[in-house]
């Protein structure tokens, strides 16, 4: 059963990255336009033009080169494969009788991203975008928190000193909220709209706008060359993911100097949490004066799952049985 814990981890990982690049490149970066053609979500006008079944096989073979076209085949095989994986997972839960519940959720989960995945279609909708991005990284933490929930109470020095559990399991809790708001940025299009650093433009806090932002019910207008309309709400969004991940930091380098100082196991994964908060940060600002390169977008996800991970280690290990 640890094994297929731990292999069904690893393709959530897999899957998340996934799933960020296929968004990101479809909001159109990394196209030869950019950033020009960034929220390009709706079909640009037509060229009529009479097209010979020669030149209609070289564009579909040149379509099926494309980096979009093995990403979106290798997401839907580890999706498959990572499906079957929580349905033995399922199995192997209820004869040992042993993380029942959180093996039914995650079945759930899995049902829930499959159905949404037949949306895939309307990925620049808002809450298709969420839904992906919650449901991915729900996945993540449970399969984590099965692994690592039994790790507490064999370690001398932990015995000895132990982290304040209010203040690890508040520190998981705000950077679930900073992934959720990173995906609402993403959502509305908004990595791109403060180009300056510390501040954006001037502006160092959110307006009344933010709340178009978190709207999921909204469906994004498109200009006639069917890029994206947005206005004040990518603003003010982006700045409260900056402000977001200013409060995430410093509980994460609280929370990684006290493991770091308790020693033992904890010591290790303090560690790794401070290595991947710097990590994490230095990613996203490297990406914004950098003109947002696709790689270092993924990474920026990629980091953040890694980051939840070694949090909720930290979380078992800080419970002393």
């Amino acid at each position: 059963m640890r094994a297929t814990v731990w292999v069904s981890l690893l393709l959530v990982m897999v899957l998340v990255s996934l799933s960020a690049y296929l968004r990101l490149t479809h909001s159109g970066i990394g196209c030869a336009d950019w950033p020009a053609c960034y929220g390009r979500i709706g079909d640009p006008p037509a060229v009529s033009q009479t097209i010979s079944s020669e030149n209609a096989y070289q564009r579909i073979v040149a379509e099926a080169s494309q980096p979009l076209a093995w990403a979106t085949s290798l997401h839907r095989l580890v999706a498959s494969v990572l499906g079957l994986l929580i349905v033995l997972l399922v199995v192997l839960s209820l004869k040992l009788r042993r993380d029942r519940l959180i093996s039914l959720v995650l079945l759930g989960l899995t049902v829930y991203l499959a159905l949404l995945g037949i949306k895939s279609g309307g990925l620049h909708s808002p809450a298709v975008v969420m839904g992906n991005l919650s449901g991915g990284f729900l996945m993540l933490g449970l399969l984590g928190w099965m692994l690592f929930k039994d790790s507490g109470g064999n370690d001398q020095a932990q015995q000895q000193a132990s982290l304040p559990g209010v203040l690890v399991v508040t520190t998981v809790l705000v950077l679930a909220l900073q992934i959720l708001l990173g995906g609402l940025t993403s959502a509305n299009f908004a990595a791109t709209s403060c180009l300056t650093l510390p501040d954006c433009h001037g502006a160092w806090l959110p307006g009344s706008e933010i709340w178009k932002a978190m709207d999921l019910s909204r469906h994004h207008e498109v200009t006639s060359m069917g890029q994206a309309i947005g206005g004040q709400e990518r603003i003010d969004i982006h700045i409260a993911h900056r402000l977001g991940a200013v409060v995430t930091t410093l509980m994460v380098l609280a929370v990684g100097f006290m493991a770091w100082s308790v020693g033992g196991r904890l010591r290790k994964a303090g560690a790794i949490a401070l290595i991947l908060v710097t990590a994490e940060i230095s990613i996203g600002i490297t990406a914004i004066s950098s003109d947002l390169p696709i790689q270092l977008a993924v990474a920026h996800n990629w980091v953040a799952g890694l980051l939840l991970l070694v949090l909720l280690k930290i979380t078992a290990l800080s419970q002393g049985k």
